[in-house]
């Protein structure tokens, strides 16, 4: 059966805001439950989602190997770059995009699958100390979305789909896994099926 990897961090693998232990929340409420649920009769769908994650390296590791195994008939997916920003004092969108740019450089040179970024939903400015990073999740998307069509890479821009977050502006609510999954699906319905 045809793969479809959806690589990402925290809002991938599930992560539940609402604790201070690293939960994560039931499978039913993760949009990559109802991704895998929807495709179940096309996909062999793979979570692989990571809390903390940021843009890959290229040299030897998971992203790079696991092109390896895929083939022309399967999906690659990969929404990051919320960490990039998030995980310092001082985010640098310019750094963050240098480093996508060499990434959809390999992609396309070494990925026969169909590569898919999804540039992530933007960090809420739910108090004065997240506007920088709200701001610079904004620029970030552009930026994405900029690169990925100089590179000709398939891009979706989820910051436009107005996510619903838990209280750390970061994570996603429960609705914001329901509502991320229908947004996606519905662009991959004319995408990938």
């Amino acid at each position: 059966m045809k793969k479809l990897i959806l690589y990402g961090d925290s809002n991938t693998y599930g992560y539940d805001p609402r604790g201070f232990l690293g939960g994560r929340y039931p499978a039913e409420i993760r949009w990559t439950t109802h991704v895998k649920e929807a495709l179940k009769d096309n996909y062999d769908v793979i979570e692989e989602g990571m809390n903390g994650r940021m843009l890959p390296e290229l040299g030897y590791g998971y992203f790079t190997t696991t092109f390896q195994s895929l083939t022309k008939d399967d999906v690659f997916l990969m929404m990051l770059g919320t960490n990039d920003i998030l995980l310092t004092n001082h985010p640098d969108v310019e750094a963050t995009l240098q480093r996508l740019d060499g990434i959809l450089d390999y992609v396309n040179q070494n990925c026969l699958a169909r590569f898919i970024l999804i540039a992530p939903p933007y960090i809420s400015a739910s108090d004065s100390k997240m506007e920088l990073y709200h701001d610079c999740s904004k620029k970030m998307n552009e930026g994405y979305m900029k690169l990925a069509k100089e590179h000709n890479i398939n891009a979706i821009d989820a910051g436009k789909w107005n996510i619903e977050m838990g209280y750390d502006g970061v994570h996603f609510s429960i609705d914001g896994h329901k509502k991320f999954a229908e947004s996606l699906l519905e662009v991959l319905s004319g995408t990938i099926q």
